[in-house]
């Protein structure tokens, strides 16, 4: 089947029949002939006599080697883009017709408008001379068509951004499923979108901006649900099952402070496992185990750890806590962690008794590590081992367990 398209850029050398053939079926409204030095005059005596049309405009692009790569693809970059400009098509409108030249021409030209998305055409035959393996007979010839070559492209493109994705660095993800959304074809663009808002709800979602994150995840759920509804790829189903689990762990998320706990904890692992950035994820651990105590004071007992009101505190300790912790600007009561777990512990709770069961042995230490790190106030840097330690008192005197903790989407699309 011959397609028509607005505009052409075809190579011409070796012979003038194919590119006549491919002219003359498609009589694109723009061409822009790709030649070399010697062919110009093939196309002068034996291709512009034989159109049956006329185009509107018709661009002459001259490499000065037809044999080097360099020079042929420098010529095509340096010129292409004005005469698009000037044409004001859209790739889907452009064919490249590569048949003709010198096969340096041929690769140079698919080099320089692979980015364009544009669809590309080779007349080939089923008819040869020289036994079958010479150019093809004149009036056998036959079009052949790839459509936009991004849509095969992007799946290295997946890889790519999968990888990204994997590694915590989500910007980069998002930009590389950018780049293939601008140029791929229809059919695979509100999957790509989908894809593109996904990862952006992620990244949103790892810098703690949990309201656009939810967004971002409900705007993409359902396309790649039913992406994956249509898909034989587990790997495509498991993932819009993540989302799913994702979403809800967000929808709990607002007002609560263990599910804010576990985010935390989670934000921590991804920062050492991820990332190997241990002074990083330590530092989140201890806003964690202080984000516990908050809640537990704000939920149990309607204390507010930044404006501790004195009858709040028992007796045992409202006279030191006034001293230490008393704001002189706002004169407001304000605890830092420990005080916080020592204010539960006078109060009776758990989850004090808990803390307090593991702080001098295995918490304590690692805090004053963490006190010690480049992030905190010193400048020694924290270790795999000292996160490994700090993870597990913090899930165990907390009763966490791993299924507690939400996990983003292992991507392999």
């Amino acid at each position: 089947m011959i397609k028509k398209f607005k505009a052409m850029i075809i190579s011409v050398g070796g012979t003038s029949a194919p590119v006549i053939h491919s002219l003359n079926s498609s009589k694109p409204e723009y061409v822009c002939f790709f030649v070399s030095r010697e062919s110009k005059k093939m196309l002068e005596q034996e291709v512009l006599p034989c159109l049956l049309f006329k185009p509107i405009f018709s661009d002459l692009i001259i490499t000065q080697n037809a044999e080097l790569l360099t020079d042929c693809y420098s010529v095509l970059k340096k010129n292409l883009p004005n005469i698009l400009e000037k044409w004001e098509v859209v790739p889907s409108e452009v064919c490249v017709d590569y048949t003709g030249g010198t096969k340096t021409m041929s690769v140079a030209l698919a080099l320089a408008t692979i980015d364009n998305s544009c669809c590309y055409s080779y007349v080939g035959g089923d008819e040869r001379s020289k036994g079958g393996v010479g150019v093809v007979v004149n009036g056998k010839e036959k079009m052949w068509f790839l459509e936009n070559p991004w849509d095969e492209i992007a799946y290295s493109s997946q890889k790519e951004a999968s990888i990204l994705f994997n590694k915590a660095r989500y910007a980069s993800a998002a930009e590389v499923l950018e780049k293939c959304l601008d140029r791929i074809g229809k059919e695979k663009k509100p999957f790509f979108k989908a894809l593109v808002e996904m990862v952006e709800g992620y990244e949103l979602w790892d810098c703690f901006k949990h309201k656009d994150a939810r967004v971002k995840l409900y705007r993409c759920k359902d396309t790649i649900s039913t992406y994956a509804f249509g898909s034989d790829k587990k790997e495509i189903k498991g993932l819009s099952k993540k989302i799913d689990e994702n979403l809800n762990f967000l929808d709990h998320l607002q007002g609560s402070p263990k599910f804010y706990f576990f985010d935390l904890l989670a934000n921590a692992k991804r920062r050492a496992e991820l990332e190997r950035k241990f002074d990083d994820a330590v530092a989140r651990l201890y806003r964690a185990i202080e984000v516990l105590a908050q809640g537990e004071l704000k939920e149990e007992f309607e204390i507010n750890t930044s404006d501790v009101k004195a009858d709040k505190i028992p007796e045992e300790l409202r006279d030191e806590f006034i001293v230490k912790y008393r704001d002189d600007r706002d004169q407001k009561i304000k605890l830092p962690l420990f005080a916080s777990y020592q204010l539960l512990n006078e109060l009776g709770d758990s989850l004090a008794q808990e803390f307090f069961k593991y702080y001098e042995k295995e918490i304590r230490p690692i805090l004053n590590i963490r006190n010690q790190s480049i992030l905190a106030h010193g400048f020694n840097a924290v270790s795999e081992d000292s996160f490994q330690k700090l993870l597990l008192s913090v899930m165990k005197f907390s009763g966490t367990k791993e299924e507690d903790i939400p996990e983003f989407p292992v991507l392999n699309i």
